[in-house]
């Protein structure tokens, strides 16, 4: 029971100690800014920190529900709007956004107003924006299938496969979370290391 006990808290730390640890790097290193027109969206790497007062966003191709049924997150479709010769605004790339349950009013107030400003009839951001500091994290297989479904009745196949940038942005925690994350990790580690050395302690002096 306490040779268990001391892997639980050696591997439990280990694991906190490490995400608190990759959280507070990320945290620190410098954005990139995803409506920055020099920012190639092509050349985003997994991991890397990003960020963007997001204004124009399209519906979600997942939501993902409870044992309840209740919707507790979605990955809404954020666009990568780029400007051509002439003036004219395209759609260059998409990838997703993910947002959670009590932001969902505000992101769907946003999707409503996006189509309104594509179609001409209102102000780019007038429900609002989002300013976003996070990461990026690669879309699993289900994931880009869905994004794929959403778009196939606008794009061909190939068009698809060219525009789909395979990440999902995901928020950051606050840095006072991943500090406490990463220094509950070390200590739960010590604990188990200083358990297991009690342990071979004492069986050596039975």
């Amino acid at each position: 029971m306490k040779i268990r006990l001391t892997f639980a808290f050696l591997i439990l730390g280990l694991v906190l100690a490490f995400l608190g640890g990759k959280g507070l790097v990320t945290s620190i290193m410098p954005a990139k800014d995803l409506y920055d027109p020099e920012v190639d969206w092509t050349k985003l790497r997994n991991g890397q920190r990003v960020c963007a007062d997001v204004d124009f966003v399209i519906e979600p191709f997942e939501i993902t529900s409870n044992d309840s049924g209740q919707d507790v997150s979605a990955i809404y479709t954020f666009p990568d709007l780029k400007v051509d010769s002439d003036d004219n605004i395209y759609i260059a790339h998409y990838m997703g956004i993910l947002v959670n349950s009590e932001d969902f009013s505000k992101y769907n107030r946003m999707v409503d107003a996006s189509w309104d400003w594509w179609d001409g009839k209102g102000e780019l951001g007038s429900a609002g924006t989002d300013s976003f500091d996070g990461y990026l994290r690669k879309m699993d297989k289900k994931e880009k299938e869905f994004i794929h479904d959403y778009l196939k009745d606008w794009y061909s196949e190939s068009e698809i496969e060219e525009m789909v940038v395979p990440y999902v942005m995901m928020r950051n925690q606050t840095m006072l979370a991943n500090v406490l994350m990463f220094v509950g990790g070390i200590v739960l580690t010590l604990v188990g290391a200083l358990f297991g050395f009690l342990f071979f302690i004492k069986k050596g002096g039975n």
